[in-house]
C-alpha cells in the first residue's frame, strides 16, 4: 500500500521523525499513538458527516460530541460535575491545532464515546 502512495509514506516518515525527536523511540508506542490519532480523526469525520446528513434529510441526530463527559475516576466524588469536560473539545478538529505537550495532556485519558449512557457523564 505504501509503495503505491509516496505521499502517504512521506507523511508517515515525517510523523515517525517527530515521534523520534520527541523521545518516542519504541515503534509500538509510536504505532499506538498514530492509531489513536487516526481513530479520533475518523470519529470526528464520521460524526460531522452524520450531522450533515441528518440536517439535509431533516432527521434528528445527537452527536457523540454533545454534552459533557466526566472521567471515571471523578464519577464517585461528591461533586463530579465540577470535573465535567465539554465533549466538543474532544473533537479531532478542536485539538489538532494544539502543541504536542498540550495535546498529550488534553488527550491523556481514554474517552468512551460509543455508549449513549455516557453522554450525561454517568
Amino acid at each position: 500500500m505504501l509503495q503505491n502512495s509516496p505521499e502517504l509514506k512521506s507523511k508517515i516518515d515525517q510523523l515517525w521523525n517527530k515521534f523520534w525527536s520527541g523521545g518516542i523511540s519504541n515503534p509500538l508506542t509510536a504505532i499506538e499513538q498514530i492509531t489513536y490519532l487516526l481513530f479520533m480523526k475518523r470519529l470526528d469525520d464520521l460524526d460531522r458527516n452524520r450531522q450533515s446528513s441528518a440536517e439535509f434529510t431533516g432527521e434528528s441526530y445527537v452527536s457523540k460530541f454533545e454534552g459533557t463527559w466526566i472521567p471515571p475516576e471523578y464519577r464517585t466524588q461528591s461533586e463530579p460535575d465540577k470535573f465535567a469536560i465539554d465533549r466538543r473539545t474532544l473533537r479531532w478538529s478542536e485539538f489538532k491545532h494544539m502543541q504536542a505537550e498540550e495535546m498529550l495532556q488534553h488527550s491523556g485519558c481514554q474517552i468512551p464515546l460509543s455508549s449513549p449512557s455516557t453522554r450525561s457523564g454517568t
